[in-house]
């Protein structure tokens, strides 16, 4: 009698242990997880340079009129076409303009804008942070798993623009004018008197 009840207690202590040592979990839950673990940045801003970009284009402000608006009316300027991440107060526009190929090697080109409010330039040799990510309002950060991810994509957005765009300078001639769509980013608790602008297309015009 004591030979069984020592079985069935070994067996009922097996079967608890191999009851935990069996992990489950539903399908879609997998699913997420595995995507989470195999995130690639490069992949999903592939995919927004090939079926969002021209779209995100749209929302461009004219140069000159960002610029008035900054000078006289900067909240309201803010609030209808500013794009923000969290809590912050930091927005980010999307402007087009025009500048000049004024020197070689140069780490910014002077932007044209007649009487303007703030002095504006191009930057062609520096572009890292958020700015370009967050003024295309596409990438939403509750959509990611973790910021590393977020600025993972940033990093690779400001790869792509290094890639794509500022390379086409190097074939352009000395007085070159250039047409642009670019990144901007406002801190409403300070506004400028020079605003840098980061390039996602440039264009030259004959």
């Amino acid at each position: 009698m004591k030979k069984k009840i020592s079985i069935f207690v070994i067996a009922l202590l097996l079967s608890v242990a191999l009851y935990h040592s069996v992990y489950f979990e539903k399908l879609d839950v997998k699913k997420e997880r595995e995507s989470t673990k195999d995130f690639n940045p490069v992949e999903k801003v592939d995919y927004f340079w090939k079926h969002e970009l021209d779209d995100s284009f749209e929302s461009a402000l004219d140069l000159k009129y960002f610029d008035s608006q900054l000078a006289d009316n900067p909240e309201s300027l803010m609030r209808q076409h500013g794009k923000s991440v969290g809590i912050t107060s930091t927005f980010c526009f999307l402007v087009n303009g025009t500048a000049i190929m004024n020197e070689q090697d140069a780490d910014d080109l002077p932007v044209e804008i007649a009487n303007s409010n703030a002095e504006y330039s191009l930057q062609i040799k520096y572009i890292f942070g958020n700015t370009a990510r967050d003024a295309l309002g596409f990438f939403d950060i509750a959509d990611f798993e973790n910021t590393m991810d977020f600025n993972a994509v940033a990093r690779e957005v400001n790869r792509r623009i290094r890639k794509n765009e500022i390379s086409k300078l190097d074939s352009l001639s000395l007085g070159s004018k250039i047409v642009f769509v670019g990144a901007v980013a406002l801190n409403s608790e300070r506004i400028p008197d020079e605003m840098d602008i980061v390039p996602l297309k440039i264009k030259a015009i004959q």
